[in-house]
């Protein structure tokens, strides 16, 4: 993760703990669940599958963020 990266990591989305649930992300991302869900399925943002439960790590919703850009 670069410096500039690095910052907003620590600045942004504070209120957010390190990993993440889907419903997060949506109101991370300012998205519908179901849009979510599939940015995780199709692997845009990382996330692991736990039992029935995706849990995602913060870093992974900056880097989808960073190359979205």
């Amino acid at each position: 993760m670069d410096e500039m990266m690095e910052r907003a990591y620590h600045n942004f989305f504070t209120e957010y703990p390190d990993v993440v649930s889907v419903e997060d992300l949506s109101h991370m991302l300012n998205i519908c669940k179901v849009k979510a869900y599939d940015l995780v399925k199709t692997g845009q943002v990382r996330g692991v599958k736990i039992g029935h439960v995706y849990r995602i790590p913060k870093k992974s919703v900056y880097q989808y963020l960073d190359l979205s850009s």
